[in-house]
């Protein structure tokens, strides 16, 4: 990944994004003004932080992004199956609407999350002109949110999955996140035998591969070009927030993506 900082924000970049089609930021928690456990860039409005300075945090990722603030469309993220398409940014009095996934092929439209240990999952498609962002934590990944994301995508512009570039961003790695016996039970009722390749025993305990996992469903989806990011929200907490390290007491770091204008209206080979 290619890091670059800029007026005191810090982000990651795909290399495998064509940035004269396509703008896309992984945030860290630098740069933005949140105190004590939510220092400093942090875009969560409901983990008890002072709403003004999260508000503030948005205002210096969007300028820093290059797209108006209410260029906006999030969602409030349910570890479901919901996936949402949109033409058109969310008025800042509209609530959100409940979802894992969405996608637009409106230049204008800049889609955003929020993590905190769960999976960024980014989508381009340069033949169809659409990007999307899923958001996948261990029960999104069970279901399989990333690949149904991808068929969605097929049924909702025609996406052809072997064209689309995808990248699974910073998250916690597979040595950090320790589940219970319940929900490595339903991975194996789910994955069968698969999960022998993304669930590790150890004296401590049972460890899920959350980037294995989402990069073989997206595979067994169609997609062939996938980038990992390889980077622990976990072990890196001078960059990152993790919510399973810092024990909830965390802010949220945001994923940013959005068409360039070359990229939504370029003709197929250009």
């Amino acid at each position: 990944m290619i890091r670059r900082g800029n007026r005191g924000l810090v982000s990651y970049h795909f290399e495998s994004f064509d940035p004269a089609l396509v703008n896309h930021a992984i945030y860290t928690r630098l740069g933005g003004v949140s105190e004590g456990h939510f220092s400093q860039l942090n875009l969560g409005g409901t983990n008890g932080d002072n709403p003004e300075h999260v508000r503030e945090n948005h205002l210096r990722l969007f300028e820093n992004f290059g797209m108006p603030f209410e260029s906006r469309f999030d969602v409030w993220q349910v570890h479901g199956d919901t996936i949402h398409f949109t033409d058109m940014p969310r008025p800042e009095s509209q609530k959100h609407q409940p979802g894992d996934g969405i996608f637009t092929q409106n230049s204008e439209v800049t889609l955003m999350m929020r993590f905190a240990d769960c999976v960024p999952i980014l989508i381009h498609d340069p033949v169809k002109k659409v990007v999307g962002l899923v958001h996948a934590g261990w029960q999104g990944t069970l279901i399989e949110v990333g690949a149904l994301a991808v068929k969605k995508a097929v049924e909702n512009y025609g996406c052809d999955p072997a064209d689309l570039r995808v990248g699974i961003g910073p998250s916690i790695c597979g040595n950090c996140y320790q589940v219970g016996k319940d929900v490595r039970s339903q991975y194996y009722r789910k994955w069968g035998e698969k999960a022998n390749e993304i669930i590790s025993e150890s004296a401590q305990g049972n460890y899920l591969d959350l980037w294995a996992a989402n990069e073989w469903s997206l595979r067994n989806a169609g997609v062939q070009h996938i980038e990992q990011a390889g980077i622990c929200t976990a072990e890196n907490l001078h960059e990152w927030y993790s919510y399973r390290k810092e024990k909830g007491l965390t802010g949220r770091f945001a994923v940013a993506i959005s068409l360039t204008p070359k990229g939504e209206n370029c003709k197929d080979g250009e």
